[in-house]
């Protein structure tokens, strides 16, 4: 559930927010119990205990358990074996890479400098959304990709075709 897994990262603090309870307001602090040893009072929240928010985050959990991580693994991967060859296919591609649903595409003034280019990853973005597909620039020139969890192999398929038009366009 948490990109910190795959690296074998075991952190004393931990903070979720926003997709915790699928946007609704609601930010979690967890940690291992010795540190977590507060006082009742001395924490508090302006956006923690709210019923309805964490109502909220009951069911995204659930859902998370149900099959959204395991699809978002599934999804990301087939999206991302995709990708690979761009760098092969498309010189302003200089690297791919991500884990799970969020990809990020390097945008490059050449491959061989890998000097970010900008202004290129910005027309790729507003070109792909005059043909629907919403991505966000991340970074210097990356173009990142962050579907739902909920994305599907024919979403996928569906966006992939967009950027690859867009970016054999220049």
């Amino acid at each position: 559930m948490w990109a910190i897994e795959h690296f074998g990262v075991a952190p004393d603090i931990v903070c979720s927010a926003k997709g915790i309870a699928s946007g609704m307001p609601l930010g979690v602090t967890f940690s291992r119990a010795g540190i977590m040893d507060w006082l009742p009072g001395a924490h508090a929240s302006t956006f923690g205990g709210n019923p309805v928010c964490l109502a909220a985050a009951e069911a995204t959990l659930e859902l998370l358990r149900d099959g959204l991580i395991r699809n978002a693994a599934e999804v990301g991967a087939y999206l991302l074996e995709r990708f690979r060859d761009w760098p092969q296919r498309h010189p302003i591609v200089g690297d791919v890479r991500g884990l799970g649903l969020m990809i990020g595409l390097e945008v490059v003034k050449d491959q061989k400098s890998r000097t970010p280019d900008p202004a290129a990853r910005d027309r790729i973005v507003d070109a792909a959304f005059a043909r629907g597909l919403l991505v966000l620039g991340c970074g210097a020139s990356t173009l990142r990709l962050m579907p739902p969890l909920i994305c599907s192999r024919e979403h996928a398929d569906a966006a992939y075709e967009i950027l690859d038009a867009v970016v054999a366009a220049g």
